[in-house]
């Protein structure tokens, strides 16, 4: 689900970033589980001051994840199936 960074040539074809609004149309309980995703993924790459870049990384984690999630009924359950894998293979 977490793809390895893109290369080189491929940088210039990024997608734009989505709007951090998307996350306010979130259930509390996948912002909960998003937010525990973001913390988790900040501390494995060893950053100490976590609060500072949050909202970034938990944006960040959502896009990524939210581009393999199918759209329609039940997406958000999904999502949060998706969330949990993620902070699955980050507890391994």
């Amino acid at each position: 689900m977490l793809e390895a960074p893109r290369r080189k040539r491929d940088r210039d074809a990024r997608p734009a970033p989505a709007d951090p609004k998307a996350l306010e149309a979130l259930d509390g309980a996948t912002l909960a589980l998003l937010r525990r995703l973001a913390i988790q993924s900040l501390e494995a790459l060893g950053v100490r001051e976590t609060e500072k870049f949050i909202d970034a990384e938990m944006l960040s984690q959502f896009n990524a994840l939210a581009a393999v999630v199918t759209p329609g009924e039940g997406s958000e359950g999904r999502l949060r199936q998706a969330i949990s894998d993620a902070l699955d293979q980050i507890d391994e």
